[in-house]
């Protein structure tokens, strides 16, 4: 079954996708196709100071979103295609994702390579990545697709706002990018779709092809509204955004004193250093943000 999400809230599609891969096994191997708008993503177990520009993104109004899968931080906009592989997990078999994805590409005229962790790359640069859930005995493989977004803003917003950090967060690892549309100035997300869902149906036969006129996901969702609902809202709270960042350290200047803090949870749990107790005081239990630790 291939689903195209009508959606561009984030944490709407994400949270529909968690539903559905909750029900894996009930709604057999599927392919989840859908666009976001503009927000950077992280991982579940990633630090979002480490990895993003917080204050420029919270200036620009560019909301942040942790997702369920571990892996690393991704800007998304209206240029950016998201593709989730869902599947019983008997079902389940990455190599045959990555070779779905590379033979939609090859459909449409782009010779498209991946490497060892399955990020897809045009002449040397990233253009996809992906990140994996295994769970119940459900698993998901979801990625993206850069087919024309704006790289400039993706370049911005996915660099760390604190350096003194100290922390076993899962870190990204760097790559250079590169838009779909510099092999194919006339790609666009319906052709990567359609070319998707050709390469989906070939792999796993017409026999779960959606019947002409049937929206697979109002059949699917049609009794999960509230859940699907209440699921988003999770995902849009402090502290499943913020406050699920492992346990980590920063450093710096307050009070024009050197001090160091231990975050818990999101918040300063532990002031150490010789400082003032106004200082303590205004530190211990606040929400981290890096500029209480960049001077007054």
């Amino acid at each position: 079954m291939v689903i195209r999400l009508p959606s561009l809230d984030p944490f709407y599609n994400l949270a529909t996708e968690s539903w559905l891969l909750d029900h894996a096994e009930r709604n057999g191997p599927m392919l989840v196709l859908w666009v976001d708008s503009e927000c950077v993503v992280i991982g579940r177990h990633q630090n979002p100071w480490v990895e993003c520009d917080i204050i420029k993104m919270e200036a620009d109004d560019v909301p942040l979103v942790r997702r369920v899968s571990g892996g690393g931080a991704v800007y998304h906009d209206p240029g950016n295609s998201n593709f989730s592989f869902i599947a019983p997990a008997a079902e389940y078999d990455q190599a045959t994702h990555v070779e779905i994805l590379l033979s939609a590409l090859r459909a449409l005229g782009i010779d498209a390579t991946a490497n060892d962790r399955n990020d897809l790359l045009l002449h040397g640069r990233k253009f996809s990545g992906s990140a994996y859930r295994h769970s119940r005995g459900h698993s998901l493989h979801h990625g993206t697709l850069l087919v024309h977004a704006n790289l400039d803003r993706l370049l911005a917003y996915l660099r760390g706002s604190a350096t003194q950090i100290t922390s076993k967060a899962t870190q990204s690892v760097r790559s250079r990018v590169i838009n779909l549309n510099e092999a194919s100035s006339s790609i666009t997300h319906s052709a990567v779709w359609d070319a998707l869902e050709a390469a989906w149906l070939d792999r796993f036969s017409y026999s779960h092809a959606t019947p002409p006129g049937v929206d697979p996901l109002a059949t699917l969702i049609s009794d999960a509204a509230q859940e699907i609902d209440s699921r988003a809202a999770e995902l849009r709270e402090w502290s499943w955004v913020y406050g699920h960042s492992p346990p980590f350290k920063d450093r710096g200047t307050s009070g024009g004193q050197s001090v160091e803090v231990l975050v818990r949870r999101g918040h300063i749990e532990e002031v150490r250093g010789e400082v003032d107790e106004s200082v303590r005081a205004r530190l211990q239990g606040a929400p981290y943000d890096p500029r209480l630790l960049q001077g007054d």
